[in-house]
C-alpha cells in the first residue's frame, strides 16, 4: 500500500498508525466472512504494534512495573469482510482521563473501495503489573506519543 492512497482515505483523525492485513481463512466464521471476535484481535495487535513502535517495550512496562490494561471496549461493525480482503488497521491515542486512564481510536478501512469496515474506541487503564491496582500513568508512557505525532 502506497503512502499517498493511505493519506487519501477517509481517516477519522489525522496521523494514524497502520497495520496492512489480508483476511486469512481461520479469520472466517462459518458464514464465510470474518468472525466478530478476529477484529477484537487485530485491535490488540495494532495497539501493541504502536506501542511499540514509539518505543514501549514489554521490557520497559516490567521495569516500570506498568502497564496500560483495557477497561472498556465499544465495537462498531459497519461492513462484512471476506477471504483475501485486504485491509488497512489504523489506531490513534486519544485523551488522557484523569491520571491513570486514556482513550485509544480504531478504524479499519478496505482501500479497494474505501469503505471503513470497523471503528471502535477503547479506554484503557494504567495499572501496577503486581498489585492489578489502578496507578498514574507514567511519562514513559505519555510522551513517546508526543514526540512522534506528525
Amino acid at each position: 500500500m502506497n503512502a499517498s492512497l493511505s493519506q487519501s482515505l477517509p481517516w477519522q483523525r489525522p496521523s494514524p498508525f497502520i497495520l496492512p492485513h489480508t483476511v486469512t481463512e481461520d479469520e472466517l466464521d462459518f458464514l464465510g466472512h470474518v468472525n466478530n471476535k478476529s477484529y477484537l484481535g487485530w485491535i490488540e495487535n495494532v495497539a501493541w504494534a504502536h506501542a511499540k513502535s514509539v518505543g514501549i517495550s514489554h521490557e520497559m512496562q516490567k521495569r516500570l512495573n506498568r502497564i496500560m490494561a483495557v477497561h472498556a471496549n465499544c465495537m462498531h461493525y459497519h461492513a462484512s469482510c471476506y477471504l483475501g480482503d485486504e485491509l488497512l488497521i489504523a489506531t490513534w491515542v486519544g485523551e488522557q482521563i484523569g491520571c491513570c486512564r486514556r482513550q485509544r481510536y480504531f478504524q479499519i478501512i478496505r482501500p479497494s473501495d474505501g469503505k471503513t469496515v470497523f471503528s471502535a474506541e477503547a479506554t484503557y487503564v494504567c495499572i501496577d503489573l503486581h498489585k492489578h491496582q489502578p496507578k498514574r500513568i507514567p511519562s514513559e508512557f505519555i510522551e513517546p506519543y508526543q514526540s512522534n505525532q506528525a
